[in-house]
C-alpha cells in the first residue's frame, strides 16, 4: 500500500518514473500503438520488476494530478450539445452494460472463490468504464468529436452515477447499514443535479467570469484561475459523492465554449499535463502489482479479463446496433466500452481497507484493470488496421 517518503525520494522518483514512461511511451508509439500502454509497462519494469519506485502518498498525490488535467482536457474537447442528443442513447447502453458486467462478476466470484460477498465485490468493481483511455486514444486519432465519441461521453457520465450508486450500496451492505431506497434515490438526484448544475448554469458563471478576468490581459493570471476553477469543481464533486475526476471531467466540459479556449487554456493545460502529469498517472497505475500473485493467480486474472471483456462488449457494444450506429461504431463502442480505471481502483482500495477483499483477490482486480488498459490500446489499433475505414463513425 502506498506510504509516505521524503522529498528526496519523491524527487529521485517522480525523475525515474517520468523518464521511465516517456521513454516506454516513445516505444509504443514507434510500434503503433497508444503511449499509455507503454506509460503502462514503464511503472510495471520500475516497480514491481526492479522495484527502484515504490507506491507513496505523495507519487499517488501528483497521479491524481494527472489523471484530473486528462479529463480535464477530454471535457474541453467536448461539444455539451452534441452529448445531449445521445443523454437516452449513451444512458440506455451504460445500463445495459453495467448491469451484464455486475452479473458476470458476481458469477465470476461465486465459481472462482466460493464466496458470494467476493462476487458482488468484484461485480461491483468491475462496472464503471474509465472515460480517459477511450478518448485518449480516440483524440489522438482525431475521432473524439464524431457520434461515437460523443455517445463514449454520455455512458461515461452514466456509468460514473451507477458506479456511485453501487459503491454507496456496497459500503452499506458490507456494514450493515444498507441505504434505503429513498436514500438512494436522493443520492441519485443529487449526482445528476451537481452534474446539470455545472454544465448549464456553471458554465454561464465562468464564462462571465473568464470574459471579464481577460480584461487583465494577463495569460499567467488566466491560467491560474483555470486551475483554480478546476480544483474548485473537484472539492465540491468529491464533497457529494462523485470522484475528483469527473469533477475535473465536468470542469472541463463547462469551460469548453468560452472564448480563446484553444489560444490560452488548451496548450497551457496539454503541456502541463502530457509532459508531465498524465504520463505519471499511468506508470503510477502499475506500481501495485505483486509478480509472485500475478503468476499464481494468472489462471483467474484470464478468466475475470475474459467475462469482463464479453459482457462490457455485449452490453454496450452489440446494443448499440439497435441504436443506429454501425458495425464499425460497434465495435469502437464495445472495445471503448473495455478498460477499467479510476473507479475500480477506488472500489477495489474501499473494499480492500473493510475487509470485503484479501489482498490477493485486491492483486487480481488490480491486474484486470491494468490489462484492460493496455488490451483497450492493442484492440484499437488492431482494428484500425482490419478496418481503417473512419467515415462511418
Amino acid at each position: 500500500m502506498a506510504v509516505e517518503i521524503t522529498l528526496s525520494v519523491l524527487l529521485l522518483e517522480l525523475g525515474i518514473i517520468l523518464l521511465f514512461a516517456k521513454f516506454f511511451g516513445i516505444i509504443a508509439k514507434k510500434l503503433k500503438t497508444s503511449a499509455l500502454v507503454g506509460e503502462i509497462i514503464a511503472g510495471i519494469i520500475a516497480g514491481p520488476i526492479l522495484g527502484i519506485v515504490h507506491p507513496s502518498l505523495s507519487l499517488e498525490f501528483f497521479s491524481l494530478l494527472g489523471i484530473m488535467l486528462l479529463v480535464f482536457l477530454i471535457g474541453l474537447e467536448t461539444n455539451f450539445n452534441e452529448v445531449k442528443k445521445n443523454i437516452y442513447i449513451g444512458s440506455s447502453l451504460a445500463a445495459t452494460g453495467s448491469v451484464m458486467t455486475f452479473f458476470g462478476g458476481l458469477a465470476a466470484g461465486i465459481v472462482l472463490f466460493n464466496s458470494i460477498p467476493t462476487g458482488i465485490v468484484i461485480g461491483v468493481i468491475m462496472i464503471s468504464t474509465s472515460t480517459a483511455i477511450p478518448m485518449r486514444i480516440l483524440m489522438e486519432k482525431n475521432q473524439h468529436k464524431t457520434r461515437t465519441g460523443n455517445a463514449f461521453i454520455t455512458m461515461a457520465l452514466a456509468d460514473d452515477v451507477i458506479a456511485i450508486i453501487a459503491l454507496s450500496l456496497l459500503v452499506g451492505l458490507f456494514s450493515g447499514t444498507l441505504l434505503a431506497f429513498n436514500n438512494i434515490g436522493t443520492l441519485f438526484f443529487t449526482v445528476l443535479g451537481f452534474i446539470l448544475l455545472v454544465v448549464t448554469f456553471g458554465a454561464k458563471v465562468i464564462g462571465y467570469f473568464i470574459k471579464a478576468l481577460h480584461l487583465v490581459k494577463d495569460e499567467q493570471t488566466f491560467f491560474s484561475i483555470t486551475l483554480a476553477i478546476i480544483m474548485v469543481i473537484t472539492f465540491l464533486s468529491e464533497k457529494i459523492g462523485l470522484a475528483a475526476i469527473t469533477g475535473a471531467f465536468l470542469a472541463g466540459i463547462a469551460m469548453s465554449s468560452i472564448s480563446h479556449r484553444d489560444e490560452l487554456i488548451a496548450p497551457k493545460i496539454s503541456t502541463l499535463g502530457y509532459s508531465l502529469l498524465v504520463p505519471i498517472f499511468f506508470a503510477y497505475s502499475a506500481l501495485f502489482l505483486e509478480p509472485a500473485a500475478l503468476i499464481s493467480s494468472l489462471g483467474i486474472i484470464l478468466v475475470i479479463l475474459a467475462v469482463g471483456i464479453i459482457t462490457k462488449a455485449i452490453g454496450s457494444g452489440f446494443f448499440a446496433r439497435f441504436f443506429g450506429f454501425s458495425a464499425k461504431s460497434q465495435r469502437i463502442i464495445a472495445i471503448g466500452m473495455i478498460p477499467r480505471g479510476e473507479y475500480g481502483i477506488v472500489i477495489s482500495q474501499v473494499a480492500l481497507a473493510a475487509g470485503m477483499l484479501t489482498k490477493d483477490v485486491y492483486t487480481i482486480m488490480i491486474a484486470f484493470i491494468i490489462l484492460t488498459v493496455i488490451l483497450t490500446s492493442m484492440l484499437f489499433s488492431l482494428e484500425e488496421k482490419l478496418y481503417p475505414d473512419n467515415s462511418k463513425l
